[in-house]
């Protein structure tokens, strides 16, 4: 299968949060810039051929994906699987590369925990494999889901810190998986 992963345009937050990493609790849309992010994604991969293009059901990934289908007129498949791991809100940005760290042991109250979201992430790409092997997808997702799927893609251990990877909004990457 080969993969393309593309993280969401800019949001508000995005752009006013120098400090914060903008988490589950905030479903907000692109903004100005993120609409053009977006757009000039959508020139990126205008001549690309997705078979599949799969997004978070949050307003900045689904308006992310429907910019680029604009090109490609596909259906979007809106999956929860494809969602930013759970905080219940913002978090500063330290809190958010501790989250990221399997030797501190971060925790949020009420948060998802950093071994669910990885095993989530993990079981929607064995799946994702076995059902699309020969198939070209496009993900659109956020930078969180990004982590897990760069130790899964590279076959890292889920110890010490695995936020070594991170993404710019509206950067995208090419994987290729096995069957």
């Amino acid at each position: 299968m080969k993969l393309f992963f593309a993280r969401h345009g800019q949001t508000s937050s995005n752009a006013n949060t120098v400090s914060s990493q903008p988490i589950i609790g905030n479903d907000e849309p692109l903004n100005e810039l993120g609409i053009q992010q977006a757009d000039d994604l959508a020139e990126q991969l205008r001549n690309e051929r997705f078979d599949i293009i799969i997004s978070s059901p949050f307003q900045r990934a689904t308006q992310t994906a429907e910019i680029i289908n604009r090109y490609h007129s596909l259906v979007i498949d809106i999956d929860d699987t494809w969602r930013e791991i759970q905080t219940n809100g913002y978090v500063d940005i330290a809190t958010w590369n501790d989250l990221f760290d399997f030797g501190k042991n971060a925790s949020i109250e009420n948060a998802e925990p950093l071994i669910d979201f990885f095993k989530r992430i993990y079981e929607a790409l064995d799946e994702l494999a076995v059902k699309h092997g020969d198939k070209t997808v496009l993900i659109v997702s956020h930078g969180g889901v990004q982590h897990a799927l760069y130790a899964y893609a590279n076959k890292l251990p889920l110890s010490g810190n695995i936020r070594i990877s991170p993404m710019n909004n509206c950067e995208y990457r090419v994987y290729e998986f096995d069957r």
